[in-house]
């Protein structure tokens, strides 16, 4: 009864005599540094000698331990590549004569830092933009906001995109942030770890009443500006308008209808001069030529001259004729014209 009771108080005060081994937790963080702790359950009574190694490479010495009360809690060691965390990792603490090892698998213990460069702004498409930067495109985020610091909204954003589009946002106070892990695609899964969360942006104030976008406000300000540039050009077009006469805009005509004659005049728009130098009042005056022809071969011997007379009422008109062009005499002997001759005048 005696012995059961002393067992009962060594094992709750910790003093028994089979030692739990320390369990060694591993994390690949920021795929940069490989951190493995052993402080999980309880701090360690003892400081162990941390070793780690991958398949096929020789165990090695942790590089830079972390301590909690002068007691090695942790292991701090640089993540060489990235291939190494699809490959088996193990650990062995060693102190004296005892050691204990684990096998890891490093696959989905990916831990990021959170985003940075992380800014909020109001696009020409009158919605609010958040952006940032991640270590890598392998990831995927999640953005939650709040307005007027109320109840948060949580929104997810696929791998590979860095920003995030709030449409139309009211004019209120908005507070903003997200976080990354692995994507599923590279390795990751649904139980792989976020990382925390970013630090928070602001855009906008909660008195709605005079708060107006920061965009809002720079064209409030250009606005009249333009309209009045805009003002100041068309009166200045039109004082040029006004001041050449012969700048003037040109419409195209009407055309006539056709069941009127077409006024070729009035169609086309004739200068004032040029249509006065066309009218014409003097009368037209008719010419005729005459030729005098002779009746018959056999009859007079002498033929008078063609000439070319007019016949002039009003009109003192001649029209001289070339005298070499007109016969001076006309036989009065008959010609006998051969068959051969006459076919060939009748072509």
């Amino acid at each position: 009864m005696m012995a059961t009771r002393l067992l009962l108080f060594l094992c709750l005060t910790g003093h028994v005599f089979a030692k739990e081994p320390p369990d060694v937790d591993c994390l690949v963080l920021h795929l940069k540094y490989i951190h493995c702790s052993w402080n999980k359950n309880r701090t360690p009574e003892v400081n162990y000698t941390f070793y780690s190694w991958f398949n096929n490479k020789p165990p090695r010495e942790c590089p830079s331990y972390l301590s909690e009360n002068s007691i090695n809690t942790g292991c701090k060691q640089p993540y060489l590549q990235n291939e190494d965390r699809f490959n088996n990792f193990y650990t062995k603490l060693v102190h004296g004569n005892d050691s204990y090892e684990k096998k890891h698998a490093l696959k989905e213990r990916v831990k990021f830092n959170p985003p940075y460069n992380v800014t909020v702004r109001y696009g020409l498409d009158s919605n609010l933009w958040l952006n940032w930067t991640q270590i890598s495109h392998c990831v995927e985020s999640q953005v939650r906001y709040r307005i007027n610091s109320k109840a948060w909204m949580t929104y997810p954003v696929r791998a590979g995109i860095q920003n995030y589009c709030i449409n139309l946002p009211s004019s209120a106070l908005y507070e903003l942030q997200v976080q990354s892990k692995l994507d599923n695609y590279c390795g990751g899964s649904q139980n792989s770890f976020w990382s925390d969360w970013s630090e928070p942006v602001f855009w906008g104030s909660k008195n709605s009443s005079t708060d107006t976008p920061h965009m809002n406000s720079s064209m409030s300000v250009w606005t009249p500006v333009m309209y009045g540039l805009g003002a100041f050009i068309l009166i200045l077009l039109v004082m040029m308008l006004l001041h050449h006469e012969r700048i003037r805009i040109i419409l195209i005509p009407v055309v006539p209808k056709p069941s009127l004659p077409p006024n070729v005049e009035d169609w086309f728009q004739f200068p004032k001069g040029l249509k006065e130098s066309f009218k014409d009042n003097e009368r037209p005056c008719p010419v005729r030529e005459y030729c005098h022809v002779p009746e018959s071969d056999s009859e007079s011997s002498d033929c008078s001259t063609c000439s070319g007379t007019t016949d002039q009422t009003d009109c003192s008109v001649s029209i001289p004729v070339n005298e070499s062009d007109l016969p001076t005499s006309c036989s009065s002997s008959t010609s006998t014209v051969s068959p051969e001759e006459e076919k060939q005048d009748s072509v």
